[in-house]
Formats: structure tokens, C-alpha cells, sequence
């Protein structure tokens, strides 16, 4: 083992550390599901009742995510907890994450209508900022910064 094979485990307790006991308490609850990218399937979709959740890889940061081409190498990684109804704890690294409509026949388009990056201390999530439309427009990209998100969505 040496700091290289090591960074990926890193990253993660790195992103989990201060939000450990939110996140075993959600895992308990049945509300946390997480994904790990696999060669050859360059996208993974998660159901959360009304909604569902896409994760792809090796989509650039901006634009649409109709054939994501994967990583070059499966480093993509995310997790996605329901704390409401119409509002969810995201995270990830190499992904993006991106929500639609379950039920495809309502003709219902999905809003980002808050996107809260924050951090945990002491069991409670502090924003840090909002992102804007222009971090959200394509859904929610993750690079190899730890990041946390609260998203609240909508339809229209």
C-alpha cells in the first residue's frame, strides 16, 4: 500500500468524516443509496419514489448528458440520501448527478429550486453558499473536491 493506491479511500473519509452520524443514521433509516462506477456502464439511475436520481461519468461540466462516455478510469463515486419529500443530501466525486421525474408520462420537468453546499458540525448542515443556475442547468457536478449539497427540487 502506498499514498497513491491510497487517495481514492482518502477522498472519501476526507468528504464522510464530519457527517459520519448523519450519514450511518440515514443509511439505517433505509433513505441513503450510494453508487460506484462500473466499466462499461457510464451511468446509474437510483429511485427515490416520485423521483429518480441519474449518476453519469466523464461528462464535461457543462453541457447535456444524453451518452456519457464513463471515466477512463471507474473512479466515479456518489451518494444520495432523501431528507424530505423533494429534498436530498448529494455528494460524489468524477460524476454528475442530475434528478428527473419518475413518472415520465406527467409531462412534469424537474427545477433545482435551492442547491445549499454546506458542511456538517456537530450533526448539523452549515451552508456554505448557494450555487447558481449556471452550476445546476446540466445537474450537479463533482470533481475531486469533497463536496456536500442539500438540493431541494421542484417541477414545472
Amino acid at each position: 500500500m502506498d499514498k497513491e493506491s491510497l487517495a481514492p479511500f482518502a477522498l472519501n473519509y476526507e468528504l464522510i468524516g464530519p457527517m459520519d452520524r448523519e450519514i450511518a443514521r440515514l443509511n439505517f433509516e433505509g433513505m441513503l443509496q450510494g453508487v460506484a462506477e462500473e466499466t462499461g456502464k457510464p451511468s446509474q439511475t437510483l429511485d427515490f419514489g416520485a423521483w429518480q436520481a441519474v449518476v453519469s461519468y466523464g461528462l464535461p461540466a457543462f453541457g447535456p448528458g444524453n451518452d456519457p462516455p464513463g471515466n477512463p478510469e471507474p473512479t466515479g463515486r456518489a451518494f444520495i440520501a432523501q431528507l424530505g419529500e423533494n429534498e436530498f443530501l448529494v455528494s460524489g466525486f468524477f460524476c454528475r448527478v442530475d434528478f428527473r421525474v419518475a413518472d415520465s408520462a406527467s409531462g412534469k420537468q424537474r427545477e433545482f429550486l435551492r442547491a445549499e453546499e454546506g458542511t456538517y458540525k456537530d450533526g448539523m448542515f452549515h451552508p456554505i453558499r448557494i450555487w447558481n443556475g449556471d452550476q445546476t442547468g446540466w445537474g450537479l457536478n463533482f470533481s475531486s473536491v469533497p463536496q456536500v449539497l442539500r438540493v431541494k427540487m421542484g417541477t414545472f
